[in-house]
């Protein structure tokens, strides 16, 4: 089979692409914040002393760690309309559905990173007089926000890659606008080359923002 590729396609749809892209960050970064925070609020539910706050926030992590993003995106977006009579914006759906599943794995490491913090250093500062919340604000979360930055890098650009599924609901993201793209001109090779590339290009951006975030926060804490 002879195949010639024709790239003119894809500068032609650059301008969908491009809003599609446009889409994706901001489902993304949105998503991204609100795991984040989430995430962060689990892990300390998890950590705390009454037991069955303990027990709810390490039955989230296991139940929302378990099911696949693509399961959480229909259920939430036709699922729960259909029971609850909610309509859902395509936008809020995927950003409800990443956040629950993206929250459940950065617990974790909120978690091992909080308890990996010497004691002592909360024994001492209870002995300056600060109680658990200055504590946990002055002297642990500072030294959390250095050790999980590579693991916050690293769920960003999974967030992005796990957001191309929202075109499943009808979200106008890259991932949407390139399968549109590509039966509307025949061009499945130069389009679904074209997203990938981007979604490479957008993982590897992170990363090394990531990593300089990462070395500046290491010199400012020594």
């Amino acid at each position: 089979m002879n195949y010639e590729m024709d790239w003119s396609a894809v500068w032609a749809q650059a301008p969908q692409l491009a809003k599609g892209l446009w889409f994706t960050l901001q489902i993304s970064f949105t998503a991204y914040v609100c795991a984040a925070v989430l995430g962060l609020v689990i892990a300390l539910l998890r950590l705390s002393p009454i037991r069955l706050l303990s027990m709810a926030a390490f039955a989230y992590t296991q139940f929302f760690r378990a099911i696949s993003i693509y399961i959480y995106i229909i259920w939430i977006y036709f699922g729960l309309t259909m029971v609850t009579g909610l309509e859902l914006t395509p936008f809020a759906a995927s950003v409800i559905s990443i956040t629950l599943l993206h929250s459940a794995y950065l617990s974790e490491v909120y978690r091992s990173a909080i308890q990996s913090i010497p004691y002592g250093q909360k024994e001492a500062s209870y002995g300056l007089g600060l109680g658990k919340v200055r504590t946990f604000l002055d002297v642990v979360l500072p030294q959390v926000v250095v050790l999980v930055v590579p693991q916050l890098v690293s769920q960003f650009a999974m967030i992005i890659k796990d957001s191309a599924v929202v075109a499943l609901i009808g979200a106008s993201d890259l991932m949407a606008e390139t399968v549109r793209a590509a039966n509307l001109d025949y061009r499945s090779f130069e389009f679904y080359t074209t997203a990938a590339v981007i979604y490479l290009l957008i993982v590897i951006v992170v990363s090394r923002l990531g990593g300089l975030l990462e070395r500046r926060l290491k010199r400012s804490s020594t």
